[in-house]
């Protein structure tokens, strides 16, 4: 008998414990906005979570949607959809800001003007995801994010609907992009590469919510409407942290423009050598760029057909970093020479298709399509000017 009370009370113990408390009165949700870090690519835009403190409850908790294993292959694991985010809710504000203050980044508490009803809608919405089972979501660059999925926590907790001062934006995500990534030169390249078409498509006003200056600066104007009624977004705001702005210094010389130009004259130099001599020197090294092409064509086709990321669909740039690289490894005779002519035509496509292609070509893309050009013309159309 006596085991069994201890089971009951244990069972009901746990069961007490799994089950979310509702905040008082005297709670407060805030959104907490963390300023770029220019040390990390991933960090650049800044940061978003959710602090929930509740005195009487005695709950200090803060809802970060940006956990990851930043483990090996990070990189890869995140171009190619395969790196999932979770919900981690180990930290207190205290503990956070720590953090912060180390790294010298800017903190804002936005005091969210909700009601107890939608504070506790917000706070169990939140309990439910933090579950091991719940917490895990798969990162997308723009659409899936600590700062989008906080407020879709919120607005899925308000009653009534958020309305904005502004509903229209001129802004695509490739400048978003170009504002930022430069400050990384590798990651600057590969952005440049895997990114098509959607990316210079204009954008509705929340699509650029995953930015968090963006959307604080248009929640600030925001209304929580609900019928004839309506209430600011915000409560109030309080600066914790204010650190000096860092100035982004671009470097040329680092850039991966810099060494694509060498490439470029490099090109120029051993195409018209060749040329003149009638002698196709150095057949190696255009193999060499032929079969590097082809893995990057493949990788392109896998990002842009295999991931969820908006940022890599309808690539035009596999015009000329051309899948059927691939055939020239073979192919022989008249056949071979055929798909050097197919791809020379398609590289020509993107210079004639700069006014009309709806995607945006940035010049060190352009550089190595000239590169590949000279190359491809070698074995297709102006084969016999090659060859004694």
């Amino acid at each position: 008998m006596k085991r069994f009370i201890l089971i009951t009370l244990f069972s009901l113990l746990c069961l007490n414990q799994s089950v979310a408390v509702n905040l008082s009165p005297q709670s407060k949700v805030s959104l907490m906005v963390v300023g770029p870090y220019y040390k990390d690519f991933a960090s650049i835009w800044g940061h978003v979570a959710i602090w929930i403190k509740d005195e009487p409850n005695n709950i200090d908790k803060i809802y970060n949607y940006g956990g990851a294993a930043y483990g090996g292959n990070f990189m890869l694991r995140l171009v190619t959809g395969k790196l999932k985010f979770y919900l981690d809710t180990r930290q207190t504000l205290a503990q956070d800001l720590k953090t912060y203050y180390r790294a010298k980044r800017d903190v804002y508490l936005y005091e969210i003007n909700l009601d107890l009803t939608e504070k506790n809608k917000l706070y169990h919405y939140l309990e439910n995801n933090a579950k091991e089972e719940n917490k895990y979501y798969k990162y997308e660059f723009y659409k899936d994010n600590c700062t989008t999925q906080s407020l879709d926590a919120i607005k899925n907790s308000i009653n009534g609907k958020l309305v904005y001062e502004n509903k229209s934006t001129n802004i695509t995500y490739r400048k978003i992009c170009d504002d930022k990534f430069p400050v990384f030169p590798e990651v600057d390249f590969l952005i440049k590469l895997i990114s098509g078409s959607k990316n210079d498509e204009k954008l509705n006003l929340e699509d650029i919510f995953f930015v968090p200056e963006y959307m604080t600066d248009n929640l600030l104007k925001a209304k929580i409407k609900n019928g004839n009624r309506e209430k600011p977004f915000f409560k109030g705001i309080k600066q914790v942290y204010d650190f000096p702005d860092v100035e982004l210094k671009y470097s040329f010389y680092s850039s991966a423009l810099f060494y694509i130009l060498i490439l470029f004259f490099i090109e120029l130099i051993l195409f018209a050598y060749s040329y003149i001599s009638k002698t196709n020197y150095f057949k190696w090294y255009d193999y060499l760029w032929f079969a590097i092409t082809s893995i990057v064509s493949l990788f392109l086709l896998y990002v842009m057909i295999f991931t969820h990321y908006i940022v890599t669909k309808w690539n035009f740039n596999l015009l000329w970093a051309n899948p059927l690289f691939i055939l020239v490894f073979f192919l022989k005779g008249k056949n071979k020479e055929l798909i050097f002519k197919i791809i020379s035509v398609s590289i020509l496509f993107v210079f004639a298709g700069i006014l009309f292609l709806p995607q945006k070509f940035y010049l060190q893309n352009l550089l190595l399509a000239a590169i590949l050009l000279m190359k491809s013309l070698k074995y297709g159309f102006l084969k016999t000017g090659f060859t004694r």
